[in-house]
């Protein structure tokens, strides 16, 4: 997930400079702020999500695996004492 939303934030300015290459003179302006409003807001909600969706630092994570005939999903688990 982070690799895909690094590479989506690198080809914003991209997509931002295409779109006003294309549409520029043709677009209204509210077009144009809402898309611009719109981006800000994917950002920050990938942000968000980052930040939300971590493991402690005394954490480890179990990858899936199987336990009886089902499968466990990956899961955070406390770290086992040394």
């Amino acid at each position: 997930m982070l690799r895909l939303s690094e590479i989506g934030l690198f080809l914003v300015p991209f997509a931002l400079y295409v779109a006003w290459w294309f549409a520029g003179p043709r677009l209204p302006r509210a077009a144009f702020w809402a898309a611009l409003g719109l981006m800000l807001l994917l950002a920050l909600a990938t942000a968000w999500y980052g930040l939300d969706s971590h493991m402690a630092a005394d954490e480890v994570y179990v990858p899936a695996h199987m336990e009886g005939g089902q499968i466990v999903p990956g899961h955070a688990a406390p770290r086992a004492p040394p």
